[in-house]
């Protein structure tokens, strides 16, 4: 049974693990020389940096349906329900335009204007957020959106290639976001959404699991539907026949998504079960990455793809580019550690200032992630703090039980226990 603290820990893992998994690919796509870029090491690198991308957006669904849930137990209105998607994905898509603003000032004057107005990652991040997140307020319990989310994956699935080619009067900045004619580029509405409408369905089934079969059965379930789902896409490629409007291998078809799903749900399960082990509450580097994920995406640009290491361009062997992934990987993980660090001291002196603190709190965040002296200096006044008001509480509550009409000794001395 996983423990309290790590309980959603195997989302962060799946999120650092796409960090992992971009980073190489990132940096065998931009420093590999051409003469290089045809054998199968290079091939299998670009194989695994497809799946940072599908994974994201997954888990956007999976983090947007257990954020509505929580809202929704606690009263939450529709109003405040859309106020709180709303600004969720207009802050994610001002973010994006930010790095698109930043990527053309790095390189003016060779940079173009329309350059600023390509609809990246995080810009379908933001649609997907702000379409699919309202899409899910009007189902007001989990098996509705169960339903109405796991129908509209399949339906989306289903239309993307005939959507995908199409041509209208759209302004060109509108028609990107839909399906990427307008300003062409890779990552439109059309077909990545599926990846979330996905990660939503599976978001909601987890909190339904959890109250009827427990975490552990669920995930079977995962990746057993993880293997029938990637072995009927690899069917369903076989067969030319079932090929329709604008039919894309890698990109449209619904095999691609089939078979990408099949594998992201399967790395779930493996996600899950790590995170299952006695020893799963230690610093995880992949939590950290997970947890720093935007900030490590848009550093990591700038450096394989900006002006920095512009030297470093198409120019290098395949082992010589693999060679870098022992300073940058690391890299990335520092950049990471040092903004939780910093945000994890400014919380403790909050902690110790305020003298007080949320039961469970500071035992999770040492045991998520083994905090630096500058945290450990203040660390004995406050777990100090933390248990004379953890055993007050818990006197309190005793005496509160002896009260009780009908309280047993057996029972009260239980409560002191926990």
């Amino acid at each position: 049974m996983i423990k309290q603290f790590n309980r959603l820990a195997y989302l962060d893992w799946m999120r650092g693990l796409a960090v992992v998994l971009m980073l190489q690919g990132h940096l065998f796509d931009g420093w590999v020389r051409p003469q290089d870029r045809t054998g199968e090491w290079f091939w299998l690198s670009q194989f695994l940096g497809g799946f940072p991308a599908p994974i994201f957006l997954f888990l956007v669904g999976a983090s947007l349906a257990l954020v509505l849930d929580r809202m929704r137990a606690r009263g939450a209105s529709a109003l405040q329900l859309a106020q709180k998607v709303l600004r969720r994905g207009t802050w994610i898509l001002l973010l994006a335009y930010a790095f698109r603003v930043e990527q053309f000032l790095v390189w003016y004057p060779a940079s173009k204007g329309s350059d600023i107005f390509r609809v990246d990652t995080l810009n379908c991040i933001a649609v997907c957020t702000l379409i699919i997140g309202f899409f899910s307020i009007p189902f007001k319990t989990r098996r509705a959106n169960i339903i109405a989310m796991g129908l509209s994956t399949a339906a989306f699935v289903y239309i993307t290639p005939w959507i995908y080619p199409l041509r209208s009067y759209m302004p060109s900045f509108l028609l990107s976001y839909l399906n990427g004619n307008g300003q062409p580029w890779y990552f439109s509405f059309f077909p990545w959404a599926a990846f979330t409408l996905a990660g939503m369905t599976f978001g909601y089934a987890l909190l339904e699991a959890r109250n009827r079969i427990g975490e552990a059965e669920f995930f079977k379930g995962v990746a057993g539907t993880g293997i029938c789902v990637y072995a009927l896409g690899v069917t369903m490629s076989l067969f030319p026949a079932l090929e329709y409007g604008f039919f894309d291998y890698s990109l449209t078809s619904p095999h691609y998504f089939l078979v990408r799903l099949g594998w992201i749900l399967l790395m779930l399960y493996g996600a899950y079960k790590w995170s299952a082990r006695e020893t799963a509450g230690r610093w995880s580097p992949l939590i950290v990455l997970g947890q720093a994920s935007l900030l490590v995406y848009w550093v990591h640009i700038e450096m394989v793809y900006g002006r920095p290491l512009h030297s470093f361009a198409q120019s290098l062997e395949l082992a010589a580019a693999a060679r870098q992934l022992l300073w940058f990987v690391p890299l990335m993980l520092g950049l990471a550690m040092a903004r939780d660090w910093r945000r994890l001291a400014d919380r403790l002196k909050n902690i110790a200032h305020d003298g007080g603190i949320r039961n469970g709190e500071m035992q999770d965040h040492i045991l998520m992630h083994n905090p630096p002296r500058v945290v450990a200096d203040n660390l004995e006044e406050v777990l100090k703090m933390a248990f004379r008001r953890e055993e007050k509480r818990l006197d309190t509550h005793a005496a509160a039980f002896h009260n009780t009409t009908g309280a047993t000794e057996e029972a009260a001395t239980e409560l002191r226990v926990v």
